[in-house]
């Protein structure tokens, strides 16, 4: 029934498994169509066979893996299949899941930064969602990978030849005839699809790439502006190691050794002599020089015994009465201010409790 012939006003239409009618011709009923659609060519049971509009046969058995050169030798003039993917890479890209598939897509289309590149990603969702919307239709190898051929010359044209949406529209027009008509010589290189196909086709590049025209063409020739974050951080780092800074923590060394030896001698006031002028007093220091060590240390001592005496006079005046006033009022100015503060926050707390109890005492009333 695959290979029988219509004829009409003395021309011949052959209809063949999976191919539709000539526009004019009546199509024959769904059922009808199904029954073609299973029975196998005559003479070739058992394989899966489709012919050309040129005549020629193509022929794939059971288990049969034809080769690249093989497939593109089979294509008629013009077609558009093997020409992005071919037949291997298009097999073997049916059978892997998204994300496998999403990293083959990268490495054939040279989109290996998209994980960084933000022009790369949006490439890269766009084949493959083409590709798996193409799946999920249940093309087949040899149009899937025309499919992929549509949607890469139309990006192609956005990328290298600017075109308007109205020319790429028009270019994607080139692309149909053919389609539905076995017997025409015109080819746009999509003949193996047929005009339902070709219609769902249509409105997916509709939805996509041709509805979102303006935002692929800024993405393949608007450089994006690159923003620098600038911060400045202010460092601070340790002084050097001198007074009054301590040293670092990696030197540190017993105290009693650091003051006697390393640290730096505090400078001491001279004191003038109220008895006498700066000239007298230089008189005196100068015998000191050549005093031995002994005479040194005697006139130390001396001098500690003076201090002592005189501290003696001072207090000898000074009787127990005196010392118990001098008391009391140092104490009264340190702890007069105090007693007052804390008498006035006794008050306070005082005011506070009663307060309290009067709102239980109201509270209990009502």
């Amino acid at each position: 029934m695959s290979d029988r012939r219509l004829s009409r006003k003395g021309s011949s239409l052959s209809i063949r498994r999976g191919s539709l009618p000539v526009s004019g011709l009546v199509p024959p009923p769904p059922s009808m169509a199904r029954r073609m659609s299973l029975q196998p060519v005559r003479g070739q049971e058992g394989s899966a066979a489709s012919t050309s509009s040129s005549g020629s046969r193509r022929t794939a058995h059971k288990g049969e893996v034809i080769r690249d050169d093989e497939a593109k030798a089979q294509e008629r003039e013009g077609s558009l299949a093997w020409k992005v993917l071919s037949n291997t890479q298009t097999q073997m890209l049916q059978e892997l899941t998204v994300e496998d598939l999403e990293k083959k897509l990268a490495e054939i289309f040279k989109l290996t930064s998209n994980h960084i590149n933000l022009n790369e990603g949006v490439l890269l969702d766009y084949y493959v969602t083409g590709f798996w919307w193409a799946k999920d239709q249940s093309f087949s190898t040899q149009q899937i990978s025309g499919f992929i051929t549509v949607l890469h010359t139309l990006l192609e044209n956005i990328k290298e030849s600017k075109m308007t949406l109205v020319d790429n529209l028009k270019e994607f027009k080139k692309m149909l005839p053919g389609i539905g008509n076995e017997n025409s010589d015109i080819s746009g290189g999509l003949d193996f699809f047929d005009i339902n196909q070709a219609k769902t086709i249509t409105d997916y590049l509709k939805q996509t790439i041709f509805q979102h025209y303006k935002m692929y063409e800024f993405l393949c020739h608007d450089q994006r502006e690159e923003q620098i974050v600038c911060r400045d951080l202010l460092i601070e780092v340790l002084p050097k190691a001198d007074l009054p800074y301590p040293p670092p923590l990696d030197e540190g060394i017993d105290q009693n050794i650091y003051d006697d030896y390393i640290a730096t001698p505090r400078e001491t006031p001279t004191s003038q002599d109220d008895s006498g002028d700066g000239i007298d007093g230089q008189e005196d220091a100068a015998p000191s020089l050549t005093q031995s060590p002994v005479e040194a240390q005697t006139e130390k001592v001396e001098s500690e015994e003076d201090a002592a005496n005189e501290t003696e006079d001072l207090l000898s005046g000074v009787t127990a009465d005196d010392i118990k006033r001098i008391m009391d009022e140092v104490a009264q100015d340190m702890f007069g201010g105090l007693q007052a503060e804390v008498g006035k926050k006794l008050k306070d707390r005082e005011a506070e409790i009663i307060a309290r109890i009067n709102k239980i005492h109201r509270i209990a009333d009502a």
